[in-house]
């Protein structure tokens, strides 16, 4: 007989990387893995629209099989309306009879982002008479973006979370959005995984004005116009400031615009691009400071992907980070106050000395390393496999 920790856990995630964009969804992938390294064997079905799909064959399947680790991505050709939520469906349903006929009928089902991955859930769980639970990673029960509506999507949502064996969230202010929305009740956290063995501590430091902010352009929920005008705020003090923005999405070309509307010294700000891996690390272990403005934030795991490189944060007050970053390892100011985040970044750069950067990384570590994610799975699913067995 199997041990528990070799069971079959079933993950059907609303968000994954893919080819059509490999940092989609990357945190559930990190859970994925961070379950197999507790032992477990897990199999991932995520289905996504795609254009390319021939239209005589209308779906198409990758397996991608590796260590403990199956991903099954099922790609349907998009269409509006009907048609479209039609073959969404079909193509869930071809990913997980998939999953069955390559690794047998899960133990567990693991539900990442609500609604619909968890009314599947809950749809063959029933059907195979195995729980599920719920991990929540979506910023869309926060006032700041309240995309949450409609009494239907409501209801079903508050059904799905009613019966799940457990429902979690990654931060507890995203917790605490999901209650005041009416979601549910006594959710668990579940945090995201730091990639601690690629975001290190460098040998070699980079220059001590440089500034770095990594983000998705989106400034809705980032903020960025803050970001360069606090900067701007910087350079009057600080003219050798330096600000390296990585990144890349709909609102790269008007922070572009706006950049040049301030008519900075040249060089004062570089645009990177989409970085990556080794690529994204190196650029991080060379700046003196994060910078996160964020409006909101569900985990804000670029400010502990800093922190793991030894690099100080200076953040808005979003997610838990008010709760992590220390005096010694950054600062954390008001959302939107431009005068309170100028004033941090200057205190970031003016005494580098005042910030640990072993003790910061030591407690990403401890708290959101691959080790420390992968027990808190562990006891997550030994928890309700067990409940089951009795």
């Amino acid at each position: 007989m199997e041990s528990v920790q070799s069971e079959h856990i079933l993950y059907l995630p609303r968000w994954y990387p893919s080819k059509t964009d490999p940092m989609f969804g990357l945190f559930v992938r990190k859970h994925a893995l961070a379950a197999v390294a507790a032992g477990f064997r897990v199999t991932v079905v995520f289905v996504i629209p795609d254009l390319t799909v021939k239209s005589h064959e209308l779906f198409a399947t990758e397996i991608h099989t590796q260590n403990g680790l199956t991903e099954i991505i099922v790609s349907y050709r998009k269409a509006d309306g009907f048609t479209g939520v039609a073959r969404q469906l079909i193509a869930w349903n071809l990913g997980i009879k998939s999953a069955f006929s390559l690794n047998g009928q899960p133990a567990l089902i693991h539900a990442h982002i609500l609604t619909r991955t968890a009314l599947l859930a809950w749809l063959f769980g029933r059907k195979w008479k195995v729980p599920y639970l719920i991990t929540e990673h979506w910023s869309r029960y926060f006032p700041e973006n309240l995309q949450y509506k409609g009494v239907l999507r409501k209801r079903l949502t508050r059904f799905a979370v009613r019966k799940a064996t457990l429902t979690s969230a990654v931060s507890a202010r995203l917790s605490r959005s999901m209650q005041l929305a009416g979601v549910g009740e006594n959710f668990s956290i579940l945090p995201n995984v730091v990639d601690t063995g690629l975001f290190d501590i460098a040998e070699e430091r980079g220059p001590k004005t440089r500034i770095i902010s990594i983000t998705c352009f989106e400034d809705k929920s980032k903020n960025l116009k803050l970001l360069i005008d606090a900067f701007v705020s910087v350079l009057s003090e600080r003219p050798e400031a330096e600000l390296v923005l990585v990144g890349e999405g709909a609102d790269l070309q008007m922070i572009r615009e706006y950049v040049l509307s301030k008519k900075l010294p040249p060089g004062s700000v570089r645009f990177t691009g989409l970085l990556e891996n080794e690529a994204l690390a190196a650029e991080l272990q060379q700046a003196a400071c994060l910078a996160l403005t964020s409006n909101y934030e569900t985990f804000g795991i670029v400010a502990y992907e800093a922190m793991a490189c030894g690099v100080p944060v200076v953040a808005t007050d979003v997610a838990d980070l008010a709760g992590f970053v220390k005096p010694d390892s950054g600062r954390i100011t008001p959302v939107g106050n431009f005068n309170a985040f100028a004033k941090a970044l200057l205190e970031a750069l003016s005494v580098p000395a005042q910030f640990n950067r072993h003790e910061m990384r030591a407690r990403v570590v401890k708290h959101f390393g691959s080790e420390a994610v992968s027990k808190h799975l562990a006891d997550l699913y030994h928890g309700i496999l067990n409940q089951r067995n009795q």
